[in-house]
């Protein structure tokens, strides 16, 4: 193995994994370090293979190697669905602060709009 090129590797590829790991551990008993270390130990491992691959395939199998090793290491990796609002409910809430602030609806023909259009 040519621990320069797995060097040079790092180089690129750490200030990315710093910032996903931050992001991944912000609230979490897992320490950012820590799991940067775990994923370039895993990428060592596989360097080889790595190597043949381009930046993007790297990048996301860096990606995938942190996650697994986010959640081996007690971190619950947060559910994408759970944190998008409903479309619905946030226009309600638009509305509804909207008439607390103004006193009258946000959109239609009594809030001084023609047309029929109503949100």
């Amino acid at each position: 193995m040519n621990l320069h090129a797995f060097g040079e590797f790092v180089r690129k590829h750490r200030p990315a994994l710093e910032l996903r790991a931050a992001r991944l551990c912000a609230g979490s008993s897992v320490d950012a370090t820590e799991l940067v270390g775990e994923t370039l130990e895993r990428a060592l491992s596989v360097f080889e293979r790595l190597q043949d691959q381009d930046t993007a395939e790297v990048s996301q199998w860096l990606e995938g190697a942190m996650s697994r090793c986010f959640a081996r290491m007690g971190g619950q990796l947060p559910d994408a669905r759970a944190a998008a609002p409903d479309l619905q409910q946030t226009f309600d809430l638009l509305r509804a602060r909207f008439r607390e602030v103004y006193g009258q609806p946000a959109f239609g023909k009594s809030a001084g709009v023609t047309g029929g259009w109503r949100m």
